[in-house]
């Protein structure tokens, strides 16, 4: 049988345990069953020994690692967020929707729009900035501002004589608090002498003037 991480997640700790002795682990009492189902992986991958010091071969199956698609055809973009202060952004674009954005003579650019509202609810915008994008470019790290409260991600194709086209939007993602506040009213407002002494006004500064928008 080949020993899977499926398989042994259906077993008892009392089945484990007693797997383990047979593989000669020593497992500590009170060691959770992730790190039981752990250390029995790592020795399933390493040769064993029968009591005559014979090598015993291992019959388990070699799995071919699953390589996935750079792309799956598909217009959509999602945001994630990373912590309270940085959202990850990804998106997908379809062969179609894209020979048609670039195939027109007024094309200039695709762009992710950074959109942000005063709450879930409301759709009235209190800020939107626009953020350039390479066709090769598939995710990007946006620096969330603290003074909002919700943020959506448009991934948009920029035109020089008409309106820009939105080819794909994601949902709406609620900001939480408790980050520092990272603009230009904050940097210049006067910070604490802790503060000022621990160089954390200067920290914000450099996350404002490098990271206003992004990195990838």
């Amino acid at each position: 049988m080949t020993l899977s991480r499926q398989y042994l997640e259906t077993l008892t700790s009392a089945d484990l345990i007693e797997l383990a002795d047979e593989y000669g682990i020593d497992i500590p009492e009170g060691l959770s069953r992730r790190f039981v189902i752990g250390e029995l992986l790592e020795a399933i991958d390493e040769p064993r020994y029968d009591n005559g010091n014979d090598l015993v071969a291992d019959n388990s199956e070699v799995q071919t690692p699953v390589v996935l698609p750079k792309t799956y055809n598909e217009t959509q973009i999602t945001v994630i967020l990373r912590n309270p202060a940085w959202a990850f952004v990804y998106w997908d674009l379809n062969e179609l929707d894209y020979r048609e954005a670039v195939q027109t003579k007024s094309f200039s650019s695709f762009m992710l729009r950074v959109v942000y509202f005063s709450s879930l609810e409301d759709d009235s915008t209190t800020e939107i900035y626009d953020i350039p994008v390479r066709y090769e470019d598939s995710d990007r790290y946006i620096l969330l501002s603290q003074a909002e409260v919700a943020v959506r991600i448009d991934f948009v194709a920029e035109f020089k004589n008409h309106e820009p086209r939105i080819l794909a939007r994601s949902r709406k993602i609620l900001i939480p608090k408790g980050c520092p506040e990272i603009t230009s009213k904050s940097l210049s407002e006067k910070k604490d002498p802790v503060l000022e002494l621990s160089g954390f006004p200067e920290l914000c500064r450099s996350h404002y003037m490098n990271h206003r928008q992004s990195f990838s």
